[in-house]
């Protein structure tokens, strides 16, 4: 097992056993000391967190998380995404269980995971712990025994051989819809707009949605669900051309840059990487998802601590306060290290907790929620890099808002850091966030970072 920042797990090993001891068998406690009467300051300064209904808890589902809402209120987290909530189909189904990606019926409940009123309770709860709930929608394909197929079979898109249904990609589970097809829109559309109608629901993350499907479909959809009520719209693809129909997407590339940078361990590509996302002007106006882990890349590339080995820390860190909104993946929270496919029950498990991981995340999210200088898409403010003289290993940027800077310093060696700046020094009195304390830093300050450590200071 890769273990992460050996010396620190190392001297908190009994502080983790007596918080382990002290949870209960299915989801961790709240905190004592939460950070649940936070509000973001703006529409622009929220947290997402994805839930996978099936491993969640250990009754896997809607209820077992809508009892774990004051925790997940505790941990800062402002918007639930929940992997899609729909029956499974059994045709060509892989594994047990199949994936939830394979739809048999838009307009139903899996019954693993409860009722239509199990579901009604779980949005209203959330509102009232002033949280939104955001549905996965799969449009791009169903299940090979999804209603449509028997009654409408024009509705599946024929392959280069003349094949109807057939399988996009590898993908044997499901089959490819004929986004040609109006009346097949239209239908996707009635039954998109039913889950606002009905259940009153938030938002949409759309899976593959730039992936055989047209912009002119998501603009049809967005215009006639928003008609019903104003949702927000995450598409899972990087073409901004897309985004006209969308309010976020996947900062996918950059992802990828973060997992090249856990084997090369490249600092000067990793700061080319955030300038490049942070200055692509076709997001100028929108915004974008950032992540260190979500379903795919914990079933199919490993986890986390996998990815990323000692550099976790300094990148969870980086993924908070380089930009836009941040994604925290069920489990992720409080450290925990296990593979979960998408086919099958694997649990998530919430304890041990790792107490660094666990007290570092819930900082963060205040951090985000409470600084404009944080804030995504029209009022991303600017990304100012710092020169110290470590280049090789430290990264120090802020992030600046009006009068509001948040300054970042991450050490990515496996040796303490001094560091001072050179040229360009950032200005002003600036409180340490992460301890305590006031500092204006001359080009005689020097900054002290552990090993793959870091250092946070807000003005």
């Amino acid at each position: 097992m890769i273990k992460i920042v050996q010396y620190v797990l190392f001297g908190l090993a009994l502080l983790m056993a007596a918080q382990a001891c002290n949870k209960s068998s299915d989801n961790p406690a709240p905190d004592p000391d939460p950070n649940s009467n936070i509000k973001p300051v703006s529409e622009n300064n929220k947290v997402i967190y994805e839930v996978n209904i099936r491993n969640y808890s250990t009754a896997g589902n809607f209820n077992g998380l809508k009892n774990d809402l004051p925790r997940l209120k505790s941990l800062g987290v402002d918007i639930l995404w929940l992997m899609p909530v729909h029956p499974i189909g059994l045709q060509n189904r892989i594994g047990a269980k199949g994936s939830p990606y394979a739809v048999k019926d838009y307009k139903a409940i899996n019954p693993d995971y409860g009722t239509s009123e199990d579901l009604k309770a779980l949005v209203t709860a959330a509102h009232e712990a002033g949280m939104e709930i955001w549905l996965d929608w799969v449009a791009n394909h169903t299940a090979w025994d999804h209603i449509w197929v028997s009654s409408h079979i024009d509705y599946y898109a024929a392959n280069g051989y003349g094949q109807r249904p057939y399988s996009p990609m590898d993908w044997t589970d499901v089959i490819q819809l004929d986004f040609n097809n109006l009346s097949m829109r239209a239908a996707m559309i009635d039954a998109m707009k039913y889950w606002v109608a009905e259940f009153d629901i938030d938002g949409y993350r759309c899976d593959a949605a730039t992936l055989f499907i047209p912009l002119s479909f998501w603009t049809e959809a967005r215009a006639a669900v928003n008609a019903v009520k104003p949702i927000k719209w995450l598409c899972e693809g990087d073409n901004a051309a897309y985004m006209p129909a969308f309010d976020f997407d996947y900062a996918w590339a950059f992802n990828t840059a973060l997992n090249d940078f856990g084997v090369n361990k490249n600092v000067n590509q990793l700061k080319t990487a955030c300038n490049t996302l942070f200055n692509n002007t076709a997001y100028s106006n929108k915004g974008r998802m950032v992540y260190l882990a979500n379903h795919d890349l914990n079933a199919y590339d490993g986890t986390e601590f996998t990815r990323y080995g000692n550099f976790l820390l300094p990148l969870t860190v980086l993924y908070f306060t380089i930009y836009d909104m941040p994604l925290i993946y069920n489990g992720q929270e409080v450290g925990m290290n296990k593979t979960m496919g998408l086919f099958d029950v694997a649990r998530v498990e919430w304890t041990p907790i790792n107490p660094v991981i666990n007290s570092l995340l819930k900082k963060l999210t205040a951090l985000k929620r409470t600084q404009k200088a944080l804030e995504s898409g029209t009022n991303r403010g600017i990304l100012t890099t710092y020169t110290t003289t470590d280049e090789t290993n430290v990264y120090a940027y802020s992030r600046k808002r009006d009068t509001n800077e948040v300054l970042v310093l991450l050490n990515f060696s496996n040796a303490p850091a001094k560091v001072k700046f050179t040229g360009t020094m950032p200005v002003g009195t600036f409180t340490d966030y992460l301890k305590s304390g006031q500092i204006q830093f001359t080009a005689q300050t020097e900054v002290s970072l552990t090993a793959y450590g870091y250092a946070v200071y807000v003005k």
